[in-house]
């Protein structure tokens, strides 16, 4: 009688063993990331402040699009075109194709560097700078932007900030 509740103790225990190991190896369900979806197309309007020599006010388009690089790294192209004025009307313009790269800081936060080159007042630039970017809905997300341009082959010139609301298409 002893030897055979041994053995049924033995057994039980080997069995509780088996379906405890067995659970470890049942894969660990994935969930959807918090993140807000930078990835795909955007369109929007900026308004701000550009030092050339003296203050002049910005207002522009924003056209571009994203891709992720992994969950937390996002890259993209971007064109934008900003109108400069002043009490006399309108003073200059810039038009600049850039590439973006950046990352979250937060769940709905993007911070980012970008580089490119286009035109303003008719000469070639190149343009470098960055920004923060954060979703407000679903599709809408505000950001603020610094900028320097500046000729081939000279300091930046033009110093830009400006605000900005974004329409994401995704």
């Amino acid at each position: 009688m002893k030897l055979s509740r041994l053995l049924f103790a033995s057994a039980a225990i080997a069995v509780a063993s088996s379906a405890s190991a067995a659970d470890l190896l049942t894969p660990v369900p994935i969930t959807d990331s918090q993140l807000f979806d930078f990835e795909g197309m955007y369109i929007g309007g900026t308004l701000g402040a550009a030092w050339t020599g003296s203050t002049a006010g910005t207002l522009g388009v924003v056209v571009g699009t994203n891709f992720a690089i992994t969950d937390g790294i996002i890259a993209g192209a971007e064109f934008q075109g900003d109108a400069y004025f002043n009490g006399g009307g309108v003073t200059g313009y810039d038009a600049l194709g850039l590439g973006r790269i950046g990352g979250f800081v937060g769940d709905n936060t993007l911070a980012y560097v970008s580089a490119g080159g286009g035109l303003a007042g008719g000469s070639a630039v190149y343009a470098i700078g960055g920004g923060l970017e954060m979703a407000m809905t679903d599709q809408l997300s505000i950001r603020g932007e610094v900028q320097g341009l500046g000729t081939w082959g000279s300091t930046p010139s033009v110093g830009k900030a400006n605000v900005g609301l974004l329409w994401h298409l995704n």
